[in-house]
């Protein structure tokens, strides 16, 4: 259901983004998880979650765009057992695919561009892998949808059209994982990510 709304939206926004004008890149991001400690036996930690991809930003009008990205991403989350402080972790790679709008008052004049962002995205996962003891028969959840905001600042240089820095918060909105205790993990993430658009 939740693959079907992603795609729906897709379909939607299509002629909206065709008669746009178009700049496209590839984007680097660089994430950090902190997990929900919601499991009343384990301990639960983060850690970097990195990500490359490509995106795409759609300019409607003079303070929107929509930017939209795919990006191959990989996160982990460790766990240590509360009793006896037993230590495992598990890892994923995903294929995330978010569509944010981008806020901001398009001076052409101006070198520097700030800008607001807030989007939805669907974390798909490829592969689960990592577990050496308890979590050996856990696994990450195949799809699990979220939704980013932040902030940014567009540079305009000679070589590209624009290059973009920005912060995002990101928040899945159901558990990734389930653990042995029935407890579920539900990510954030604040990340820092780089785009070339050409």
């Amino acid at each position: 259901m939740r693959n079907k709304i992603t795609l729906l939206i897709f379909l939607l926004a299509m002629p909206l983004l065709a008669s746009a004008q178009t700049k496209i890149g590839p984007t680097v991001r660089l994430g950090y998880t902190f997990p929900d400690k919601t499991s009343k036996i384990y301990n639960i930690t983060g850690g970097i979650c990195p990500a490359f991809g490509i995106t795409m930003q759609n300019e409607i009008n003079y303070w929107l765009s929509i930017k939209s990205s795919l990006r191959y991403s990989f996160s982990q989350i460790k766990t240590v057992t509360k009793q006896d402080e037993l230590k495992d972790q598990l890892k994923g790679q995903f294929l995330d695919l978010i569509v944010a709008g981008r806020f901001s008052g398009f001076d052409e004049s101006s070198k520097l561009l700030p800008y607001g962002i807030a989007g939805l995205g669907n974390s798909f996962n490829l592969l689960t892998k990592g577990a050496e003891l308890y979590l050996s028969d856990t696994k990450y959840k195949g799809s699990v949808p979220f939704f980013t905001v932040g902030a940014g600042t567009g540079i305009k240089m000679s070589f590209f059209s624009e290059f973009d820095l920005s912060v995002t918060f990101s928040r899945y909105l159901a558990p990734v994982l389930i653990l042995e205790d029935n407890s579920g993990v539900r990510m954030n993430m604040v990340s820092f990510e780089v785009s070339a658009l050409f």
